[in-house]
């Protein structure tokens, strides 16, 4: 199984093919819910999503019981989810998908930052097949898997 630990200052610029025509974004899934007794779906099912991280207030006081550290964000509702997809056939440039995340994250946060959040969740995405299933964990990202419920 990989995992991912993605720093937003390690992310590259979107390379030159990401800028035609993107092939792998994150959505909202409902997909392997369940799995976990803290999961929760407020998302639309099939938005896009993307990770912005747990906020600093959880890192700050090392306190991870925080939605935000095991969530995405969904890009048009605002809300979260545990769980996230890696599909592909988006047909959106790299200039349309950081402009909606920018809109729909433009309430909460600077327009840079969406930027580096844009980047860094089609970094996400890119590094995983389609088809998975993710979930993240304070700062890591991984494949969720299928387990036995008990």
């Amino acid at each position: 199984m990989s995992v991912v630990d993605p720093m937003v200052d390690d992310v590259p610029d979107l390379p030159s093919e990401w800028r035609e025509k993107i092939m792998k974004v994150l959505i909202a899934t409902t997909e392997l819910q369940g799995l976990d007794s803290e999961d929760f779906s407020r998302t639309v099912p099939g938005e896009l999503v993307v990770d912005v991280g747990p906020c600093q207030d959880a890192t700050a006081t090392d306190d991870w019981s925080c939605a935000c550290s095991r969530s995405f964000v969904g890009v048009s509702s605002g809300q979260l989810t545990t769980t996230a997809k890696v599909v592909d056939g988006i047909a959106v440039d790299g200039d349309g998908y950081r402009a909606a995340v920018m809109q729909g994250l433009k309430h909460w946060c600077c327009p840079d930052c969406a930027r580096d959040i844009a980047r860094l969740s089609l970094s996400i995405a890119h590094q995983w097949d389609v088809g998975t299933v993710l979930e993240r964990s304070r700062s890591t990202i991984r494949a969720r898997e299928h387990r036995m419920l008990s």
